[in-house]
Parts: structure tokens; sequence; C-alpha cells
């Protein structure tokens, strides 16, 4: 099977092409890592909201282990899980519109989520754009936004992203399809989510000289 490269001039129309399976299935050892991550990322946060650690902290000490054990630490603990619940939800809306607005169907978020579709489309009621109903697709990618906008009575589709680094850009000529528009869009973004570099938009990466400085495609420094 042949994969795109970032030399491809079409990377990111195959990129952003719908792949069925999307994923494969969850594994012990893949739920067992998750496991540890997360609940490594949630005792830091409860670390740093726990008063009782505060007071070590304080007292120039950390937390000793035993100390997680008491009850107020528990509830800290606690207190970081709901936030890590909340940030969860958060990213499941937003990835569920990425997918919807580049090619997913109601189908395929209920399959990733494991629910039904129609259990879906209640939980991201404005994931997936209903059909013939004009309105601009969403994307959010690398700290940017962008929209990608069908011409009425035209045909092709426009895009226009303010990047995470405040960059504002249009796209230079109507797209064929939204997911192309899209690819394009999502290149945008993504050149501008390590710094303001001046690199044209079909790069998936910043330019560096020898000396590791930032430079544009034609290597002038930026």
């Amino acid at each position: 099977m042949s994969l795109p490269t970032k030399d491809d001039p079409e990377f990111w129309t195959q990129i952003m092409t719908l792949r069925e399976p999307a994923w494969r299935e969850v594994t012990e050892d893949d739920q067992f890592d998750l496991h540890d991550a997360v609940e490594d990322a949630v005792l830091a946060l409860a670390r740093t909201l726990s008063t009782r650690a505060a007071d070590h902290r304080a007292a120039g000490q950390d937390l000793p282990d035993p100390a997680l054990a008491a009850p107020d630490v528990q509830l800290a603990m606690l207190r970081a899980l709901r936030e890590a619940q909340r940030a969860v939800d958060t990213l499941a809306g937003r990835t569920a519109k990425n997918a919807g607005h580049t090619g997913a169907t109601y189908r395929h978020l209920g399959d990733a989520w494991g629910i039904t579709r129609q259990s879906a489309r209640l939980r991201w009621p404005e994931a997936v754009p209903k059909k013939g109903e004009p309105r601009p697709v969403e994307l959010e990618l690398a700290g940017g936004r962008a929209e990608i906008i069908e011409l009425p009575g035209q045909g092709g589709y426009v895009w226009e992203a303010t990047t995470g680094t405040g960059v504002t850009e249009k796209g230079p000529e109507p797209y064929g399809s939204a997911a192309e528009a899209a690819a394009h869009a999502g290149a945008f973004l993504q050149r501008h989510a390590y710094d303001q570099d001046a690199a044209h938009a079909d790069c998936i990466e910043p330019h560096r000289d020898a000396d590791r400085e930032y430079v544009d495609c034609a290597g002038k420094p930026l």
C-alpha cells in the first residue's frame, strides 16, 4: 500500500480522506497504559490542589507518598478527576465536530464512542452538517480554527483560518470539495502551530537552516 509523503502535492487531500476502518480495537495493554497515564496526570493536579501538599511545599518539603492515603488528599484527587472528565468531554466534542465536518457521519461517531448513531446525534447535535444546509464547515487544529465555506451558486469551497499565533489567512482559490479545502486549511494551521514562520501553505513543518534558525522556503531568515 502506497502511503502519502509530505513531498506529495496531494498529501493533505489524501490525509483528509476518511479511511475505513478508522481504528482498531483497544487491547488490554492499551487500557493499562492509558490508565497509568491518566492516573499520573490526575495525581499531579491533585498534588497542586491539595491543601496538605501546599503546606508541605511551604515548608520546602515534598508530600510523602503515605500521605496520599489521607482522606483530604483523596478528595483533592477526586476533584482532579472531575476536571479530567470535563477535559475529556470538551475534547470529545471538539474531536467529534472536526471528524463530522470533514467527512465522518453520525454512524462513524457512534461507533468510535461505543453508542448508537442516534445517541451520537443527541450527544453532539452540531457535529455533522445537515445535507443541503449551507453552513460553514469548522475545523479546529493545532490551536487554531478554520471555516470551510461553500460558494453558493458558484460551486467550490474556500477557507478562512486564524491560527493559534494570531495569523489570519484566506485560501487563494476555490477547491472542488470541502475535504480538499479543509486539507489546505489544515496545512496552514499546522504550519503556524510552531512559530510565526513564513513557510508557504503546502509545508507541514517549519524550515530551518544549518544553524537551526527559522527561514522561509527560499532560505531567507525570518
